[in-house]
C-alpha cells in the first residue's frame, strides 16, 4: 500500500461529468499525481470497466470511485470545498489564481479538514448553486482569447500544483473538535433562515442574496462541529420563543 500523505485528505469531485473519456483521463491525472479519492456526481457516462483503456494500472483508484446522485450527498463528510471557476461575478469572494491558492488548500489538511476539489461539467462549469457549496474559489490562468480548459486538463493542473506543494505544517495546538462538515453548516443556515423569517427580517425579495452572504460568512468563519451545534441551538430556541409569543 502507498505511504499515506496529506493528499489522502483530498478528494476530487466531478460534478455531472458528461463524457466517459474525461472521467478516465481524470483517473489517470490523479494516479500521476498521487491522489486516490474520486467522487462522481450524477455522471452522464460512466463505465468503470473501460477506464483501464485510458488510465493503465489505475485499478486501485477506479475501485475506490464513489458515485452520488447529488452534490450535497457527495459533500457529506467534507469540511472544506474548493470550487474551480472562471466566474468571478458568481463567487462571494473573488477566486484566487491556482498557484496562490495551493498553500492555504494544503494547510487545511493539517488543520483536520477533509478537502474537496470540485470541478464542474464540461459544457458550462460550476453554476451559482454549486459555487454556494464552496468555501474557497480557484481560477486557472489561461490565455483570455482561449480560456476554456478540458475537464481532465483542469484536474491535472490542480492536482499537479497540490502535488508539488510543501507538506503542511501541523498546528502546535491540538484540535479538540473537528471542523463542521458541510451538511451541518447547511442545516444551520436553513435554521437561521427559518429564525430570520420568524422575525420578519426579510423586507424585500432579496432573501436568497442575503442568505447566500450569510452562508459565505459562515464558511469563512470555519466553525467547528461544537460551535455550529451551539449556533443552531440558539436559532431553534429563538424560533420556539417567537412561536410561544405568537400563540
Amino acid at each position: 500500500m502507498a505511504e499515506s500523505t496529506f493528499r489522502d485528505a483530498v478528494t476530487v469531485i466531478l460534478y455531472h461529468p458528461q463524457r466517459q473519456i474525461n472521467v478516465a483521463s481524470t483517473v489517470r491525472a490523479m494516479k500521476n499525481m498521487g491522489f486516490r479519492r474520486l467522487r462522481l456526481v450524477n455522471p452522464r457516462e460512466y463505465e468503470p470497466e473501460l477506464i483501464e483503456q485510458v488510465a493503465h494500472r489505475s485499478q486501485d483508484v477506479v475501485d475506490a470511485i464513489e458515485v452520488y446522485p447529488t452534490l450535497q450527498a457527495a459533500l457529506h463528510d467534507l469540511t472544506w470545498v474548493v470550487g474551480t471557476t472562471a466566474r468571478h461575478r458568481d463567487t462571494p469572494v473573488p477566486p484566487l489564481e491556482l498557484r496562490q491558492s495551493v498553500p492555504s488548500i494544503v494547510q487545511k489538511t493539517a488543520e483536520g479538514h477533509q478537502v474537496g476539489l470540485l470541478f464542474g461539467p464540461e459544457d458550462n462549469g460550476l453554476q451559482q448553486a454549486e459555487l454556494d457549496q464552496c468555501q474557497q474559489f480557484v481560477t486557472i490562468a489561461t490565455d483570455p482569447t482561449y480560456a476554456s480548459l478540458n475537464l481532465a486538463q483542469a484536474v491535472l493542473l490542480v492536482c499537479y500544483e497540490v502535488h508539488m506543494a510543501e507538506p503542511p505544517v501541523r498546528p502546535e495546538r491540538r484540535i479538540t473538535y473537528p471542523p463542521a462538515p458541510l451538511p451541518r453548516i447547511d442545516e444551520f443556515v436553513a435554521t437561521l433562515e427559518e429564525a430570520l423569517r420568524a422575525i420578519d427580517f426579510f423586507k424585500s425579495p432579496s432573501a436568497p442574496a442575503k442568505m447566500r452572504s450569510l452562508r459565505s460568512m459562515t464558511h469563512r468563519a470555519q466553525p467547528n462541529a461544537r460551535e455550529i451545534m451551539l449556533l443552531q441551538a440558539i436559532c431553534r430556541e429563538a424560533i420556539k420563543y417567537i412561536n410561544k409569543l405568537r400563540s
